[in-house]
C-alpha cells in the first residue's frame, strides 16, 4: 500500500474542473530503531490560488485552515496518544496554533493557522506517536478553510470537508528512507 491521501477541493459550481483550491493530508508509517513505537508522518497541505484556481476563482488568497484529526473510539490509545506539529515552514507562524480537544473516549488534535493572507501553498507537517506498538486502522480527519478575494466586488467563501483516512495495512520506512 503506498502512502494514503484523503484530498478535498473545494469550492466549485457543478461543470467547473477547479475551484478555489484544495485541502489534503497524507500519511507515511515510520518504524523508529528497535524498541521504539511505529509513529504516523502526517503532512497536511491548504493550496489557495496559482496553479490549482481557474476562472471565475482566480485572485482568492487564503484568510485561515482548521485541520482536525483523531483515532476512532475503539483504538486503545484513542486518548493517550501523542501529537507533534511543526509550524509551517513559509514564514506562516503568526496566528498558528495546534492544541488537543478532548471527549469521553478520544482526543482530537486541532491546527489552526489565521492572519495568512496570500495565495500558494501551505505545508504542515506532524507526528501522530501511539503509546503503544499498535497503530490505529483509520484516523478520521476535517479541514475548514476561509479564503477571500479582495477589492471591490471581493467575495468570501468558506468550506469544509471530513473523511477516514485509512491505515490499515500500511507499510513502514525508516527514517534513513
Amino acid at each position: 500500500m503506498g502512502s494514503p491521501e484523503i484530498l478535498w477541493r473545494y469550492p466549485r459550481r457543478e461543470g467547473d474542473e477547479d475551484g478555489i483550491g484544495y485541502a489534503a493530508v497524507e500519511a507515511r508509517r515510520v518504524d523508529r530503531l528497535e524498541g521504539r513505537f511505529p509513529t504516523l508522518s502526517l503532512q497536511f497541505n491548504s493550496t489557495v490560488g496559482g496553479l490549482a484556481a481557474d476562472e471565475p476563482y482566480e485572485g482568492y488568497r487564503l484568510d485561515w485552515f482548521r485541520f482536525r484529526f483523531e483515532p476512532p473510539s475503539s483504538y486503545e490509545q484513542a486518548t493517550s496518544y501523542a501529537a507533534r506539529v511543526e509550524p509551517p515552514g513559509q514564514g506562516e507562524g503568526d496566528g498558528f496554533s495546534t492544541y488537543y480537544d478532548r471527549e469521553s473516549t478520544t482526543k482530537r488534535t486541532v491546527i489552526e493557522l489565521r492572519d495568512v493572507k496570500m495565495q500558494g501553498t501551505i505545508l504542515v507537517p506532524a507526528v501522530f506517536a501511539p503509546t503503544t506498538e499498535s497503530l490505529p486502522k483509520t484516523l478520521y480527519c476535517q479541514f475548514t478553510v476561509q479564503a477571500s478575494r479582495p477589492g471591490l466586488g471581493g467575495k468570501t467563501v468558506r468550506a469544509s470537508g471530513e473523511g477516514n483516512l485509512p491505515l490499515d495495512g500500511l507499510s513502514g520506512f525508516s527514517p534513513s528512507d
